[in-house]
């Protein structure tokens, strides 16, 4: 018998926050550097209806780089039981030039297309301090790639 496991929260778009609310962000809508400096990048999820009481664990990879961990949600107080749907955040790693968990050298707040893809699962009480399970074992998710541009400093801030 196949028991299919659905995962706890997918991730449905790439927000960027604007004073009028979030829009979607796209390699067509570019960041300007002082947004890259100023601003998180929202990202949002689906959450599993099903799984109304699971905390979930979330992880970022930025251009290809290591798995960074992101803050632990907790159902009930970082995420309101209830609600299907919600914006968490990330910044855009603070260096220009950096060597990853691999030893590559990568440039993240360069100008130029870059890629996100983000991963969920349960927590476990257990999993505290120690390797997180992204399995599907576990209700893991890794996200579709997104896209995202980074514009040039042309002296100019956009409106």
């Amino acid at each position: 018998m196949i028991v299919e496991n659905t995962p706890v929260a997918t991730v449905t778009g790439l927000y960027r926050g604007t004073f009028s609310g979030l829009e979607p962000l796209t390699k067509d809508t570019p960041l300007t550097l002082d947004e890259v400096r100023r601003n998180p990048i929202f990202y949002e999820l689906e959450l599993d209806p099903d799984e109304e009481d699971t905390d979930l664990i979330v992880d970022i990879i930025y251009d290809n780089m290591s798995p960074m961990r992101l803050q632990d949600l907790f159902r009930g107080s970082d995420i309101p039981k209830g609600v299907r749907f919600w914006p968490d955040w990330f910044d855009i790693p603070p260096y220009q030039k950096m060597t990853d968990m691999d030893g590559r050298r990568v440039y993240p707040r360069a100008p130029g297309i870059h890629t996100v893809r983000i991963r969920t699962a349960r927590r476990k009480i257990t999993q505290r301090g120690k390797k997180r399970d992204f399995s599907p074992e576990n209700h893991g998710y890794i996200s579709p790639v997104y896209e995202f541009a980074i514009a040039a400093d042309t002296g100019e801030s956009r409106e």
